[in-house]
């Protein structure tokens, strides 16, 4: 038995097929997708579109990651009028109002019926927990070597713990339990023009059933998403934190972290609001080594 894992498409429709077409050229019988299946490129709509259609053509169970709770808040806060949180134009909140305003109805109803997480099941073989950040927060981060993430493997009841969100992919044994980050589709760090994604596979060792991880790295047209990502308005809309991903798709080279923790510090010490004008952004970014693709 062969699963599909995959998760941070952040709107990479191109890396998405490619990871698809694979695992279904090795024949995997079930797909797993944990979260953050939209924003930071421009393909929303479009990514939405192709997994309701793969869903109903194919054995798919999904997760909300912190993405998807990011948008149920925001239409929470529009509905009720609250206007110092409203997402706006600008290098904080511009990706996330441009993929917004590409969803539906449906969207928001698939987003709000998603759990954070859930025991993965197959008869013969280990239960899995899986989730997109932590199985109590989709905004932990559980690096492979993070005190938090074995914390989590004493804690869980089962042996094996798959889950996303820090854009890592890797593996730890400890204590005899298994922890697996499949890494990010659609916004990989480490490596340019190639998506990240895992399978699982159920093997014989030592006379029981344990589950294999097969890392992949599936080449995808990285060049042509930065081109849409120009052409569609995106890059104006957000110009740093999208300068950044840019900077992730075409070297590997990942700032997006310290971009937004300098750029807020910045406009702390200046006496401002934090993020309160794109000259923070501007001057983290020359600071860091972020390029204006412009």
């Amino acid at each position: 038995m062969k699963i599909g894992i995959i998760s941070d498409i952040h709107s990479n429709i191109i890396a998405l097929k490619a990871c698809i077409e694979y695992m279904k050229s090795v024949c995997c019988d079930e797909y797993l997708f944990l979260g953050d299946y939209i924003s930071d490129t421009p393909y929303t709509r479009e990514t939405m579109d192709y997994l309701y259609d793969f869903s109903s053509n194919n054995n798919c169970l999904f997760l909300r990651g912190n993405i998807e709770e990011y948008m149920l808040e925001q239409r929470r806060i529009i509905a009720q009028g609250i206007e110092n949180g409203k997402w706006r134009w600008n290098s904080a909140t511009g990706n996330l109002l441009f993929a917004y305003r590409q969803l539906n109805e449906k969207d928001f109803s698939f987003f709000d019926s998603l759990p954070i997480t859930f025991q993965y099941q197959k008869t013969g073989c280990p239960s899995v927990t899986i989730c997109h950040g932590s199985p109590v927060c989709s905004r932990e981060g559980l690096l492979i070597e993070g005190e938090n993430t074995k914390k989590w493997l004493k804690n869980i009841n089962t042996d094996y713990l798959i889950c996303a969100h820090t854009h890592l992919p890797g593996e730890l044994e400890w204590q005899g339990k298994h922890y697996y980050n499949c890494g990010s589709v659609g916004i990989a760090i480490g490596t340019c023009g190639y998506a990240q994604c895992m399978i699982i596979e159920d093997v014989w060792i030592n006379g029981k059933t344990a589950w294999k991880p097969i890392f992949l790295k599936i080449p995808y047209d990285n060049e042509r998403v930065v081109q849409d990502i120009k052409i569609s308005g995106l890059l104006s809309k957000a110009p740093w934190f999208v300068n950044s991903n840019i900077q992730i798709l075409l070297t590997g080279t990942d700032y997006s972290s310290q971009l937004v923790v300098l750029a807020n510090k910045l406009a702390k010490e200046a006496g401002e609001r934090e993020l309160a004008d794109e000259k923070y952004w501007r001057e983290a970014a020359q600071r860091l080594g972020v390029p204006d693709y412009r």
